[in-house]
């Protein structure tokens, strides 16, 4: 088969509670295409995304790379890479800049739009925090009229505002070491999760109308907000399904595998389909048993989630911003496989919850028997199709590549005056 011809995209995830890594490329249509994918535990050496111990992720990423391999049946060059980013170290900004227009016509030009988002994009950041992604927010015409495209339009006045993603310094560079350690040597591109997983599990129409989205992984949860195609709010919670577990493990006194194995198992739905009353357990003395009421695990399992969920809301609602969800919230990570969780949200939001799937991927899906636990790495993969097939089709342009390099050229904007097709 000629795919190994084709130009090959690597996309990894380090996450906590796996880490993982596939090979992809793109169809004749240019949509994007699994090759092969492989997965392994960081073994602990990752707390809530963040790197603890570089030797043992180093260790592990590279097995799931050679079974990233395996499982394509080739052997790929490591060139370049994307790389999922996570975690408290995420930080995001709203960018504003704007051009009093002084044509006689008064009509929104390129260049007006051009200046105004260079405006927005020289926000400065602390010494110890990197540019990691920028992406349109909304135009607005004289203060007062808000457009998605202003060119052409009529005002005496035009401002930008983008959404600024940025992450520590040594996060990121950490993360640069690792892959050149195994190989990579080209561009390493780093994309905020939440970024990521709106490009697998968002609709057209919800991204026009407005809708949330909600990642919860094993560590952290994350969430971004959208809006006729712009980023309006993002955010990180120091919180995941690691957080439930821990809970359950605590509070009804049982091992910390047991509470995972019995969140991860979807558990609570198989009790409450056999009408069961009690889960039981092992006990501490030997060949005795527990038995732990269902509703013990549903009061702890709730109570996590709702706070979990409400700070999401607060947040949301300081801004004034709980209203430009129109369609409701996309729930996606390993959360969304708790059927508690689901609830949960609806609960504390009063608004429609779908659990995210990824869309527009095809190929060799083997080992994702959960879509939902994989959103942000084929979402990533998308992302990544869209900048390969973009760089292919501008010529001289700048391929997106390194978050260390300077920020002027504004590498994952929508592309409004760079290139085409990089929207959320």
């Amino acid at each position: 088969m000629a795919f190994y011809e084709k130009n090959i995209i690597t996309c990894v995830e380090i996450g906590t509670s796996k880490i993982c890594a596939l090979h992809g490329t793109c169809d004749k249509a240019g949509n994007p295409v699994v090759l092969g994918f492989g997965q392994t535990s960081p073994e602990g050496s990752v707390c809530k995304s963040d790197i603890t111990d570089f030797h043992t992720v180093t260790n592990a990423l590279e097995k799931a790379l050679g079974d990233a391999d395996q499982s394509a049946g080739h052997d790929f060059d490591r060139k370049n890479v994307y790389c999922v980013m996570n975690g408290a170290g995420i930080f995001s900004r709203q960018g504003e800049g704007n051009v009093i227009i002084y044509d006689a016509d008064h009509k929104v030009r390129q260049n007006h739009i051009d200046e105004a988002v260079r405006k927005a994009q020289s926000l400065s950041l602390p010494p110890d925090q990197v540019h990691l992604n920028s992406f349109d927010s909304y135009f607005l015409l004289d203060s007062c009229r808000i457009r998605q495209n202003p060119l052409g339009a009529q005002a005496n006045r035009l401002d930008a505002y983008l959404h600024i993603i940025s992450a520590e310094r040594n996060r990121v560079e950490m993360i640069r070491a690792i892959l050149k350690e195994l190989g990579f040597e080209g561009d390493i591109s780093c994309v905020f999760s939440g970024i990521a997983s709106a490009y697998a599990a968002l609709r057209t129409d919800e991204k026009k109308q407005g809708v949330l989205l909600i990642d919860m992984g094993a560590g952290v949860t994350d969430y971004l907000l959208v809006q006729r195609d712009g980023i309006l709010a993002s955010g990180v919670l120091p919180v995941g399904t690691e957080n439930v577990a821990n809970d359950l493990s605590i509070g009804l006194e049982i091992g910390i595998e047991q509470a995972r194995r019995f969140l991860n198992e979807s558990k609570l739905e198989d009790y409450r389909a056999s009408g069961a009353a009690f889960v039981e357990f092992s006990g501490t003395v030997q060949n005795t048993r527990r038995r732990i009421p269902i509703g013990s695990f549903e009061k702890i399992i709730e109570l996590r989630l709702r706070e979990t969920f409400s700070i999401i809301r607060e947040q949301l609602e300081t801004r004034g911003l709980l209203s430009k969800i129109e369609t409701g919230i996309v729930f996606c990570g390993g959360g969304a496989a708790i059927p508690a969780a689901l609830e949960a949200l609806r609960g504390v939001t009063g608004m429609h919850v779908r659990k995210g799937e990824t869309l527009g991927v095809s190929g060799a899906m083997s080992g994702m028997e959960i879509p939902c636990r994989c959103t942000a790495l084929l979402g990533l993969l998308k992302f990544a199709a869209d900048v390969e097939n973009s760089t292919e089709a501008e010529s001289g342009l700048r391929k997106v590549g390194d978050v260390l390099e300077e920020f002027g050229e504004s590498f994952f904007r929508k592309v409004k005056d760079v290139t085409k097709g990089f929207k959320i």
